[in-house]
């Protein structure tokens, strides 16, 4: 396969949502300010003719335009929101019900009330994936998302939903990926900030 054909994805977490204490999924919570070095950090790993997407949420939209600015293009989809928690979204942390210690298969399977799980998360997020990577002619993709998603993205490299909910995704981290063509992707990098 040509390099000509290979895409670089690069996946970057929305900053720290707020208030902080609460569980956000399809819940639109905002951000607060963004340190100057950790916008610098970010904006030096997105190459300059990236084409960007975003999740519809106001805490990526935001983390975007501090990122690059509100006049830069972007395309939303909406495949690419959170994980619904379903009745649990905005609850407090300290509030949730007590699920027990789950194996990796039962956690990916395991669905909040009204909600779907990380499983159903996958089915709606890698066909967005994999149609930009098929039918985008952009070599360099940044996507500005939620946690979940990364992970998401992680367990189509990794072929493995178990092996992507045990990597740990921090607000305003970069994830990289290379796709491959028929020979799907490779993860260059995992959750990267500026905090060393």
């Amino acid at each position: 396969m040509s390099s000509r054909a290979q895409k670089l994805l690069t996946f970057i977490r929305h900053a720290p949502s707020e208030p902080s204490g609460f569980l956000y999924g399809r819940y639109d919570a905002d951000i607060g300010a963004i340190a100057p070095d950790t916008i610098s950090f970010l904006r030096a790993q997105i190459i300059e003719d990236s084409l960007i997407i975003c999740s519809p949420a106001t805490r990526c939209l935001k983390t975007c335009d501090a990122v690059l600015s509100k006049a830069n293009p972007r395309q939303t989809h909406d495949a690419l929101w959170e994980q619904s928690f379903g009745t649990w979204d905005g609850t407090a942390f300290s509030q949730l019900p007590d699920i027990g210690i789950l194996t990796g298969e039962a956690l990916a399977d395991f669905t909040p009330p009204d909600g779907e799980s990380f499983s159903d998360l996958c089915r709606r997020v890698h066909p967005i994936i994999e149609n930009i990577c098929l039918n985008d002619s952009a070599q360099n993709i940044t996507f500005f998302v939620h946690a979940g998603v990364i992970r998401a993205a992680l367990s189509l490299a990794f072929s493995s939903h178990i092996s992507a909910l045990s990597c740990e995704i921090d607000p305003l981290s970069v994830t990289e990926f290379r796709y491959l063509g028929e020979q799907g992707f490779s993860v260059i990098s995992v959750n990267r900030t500026t905090i060393k």
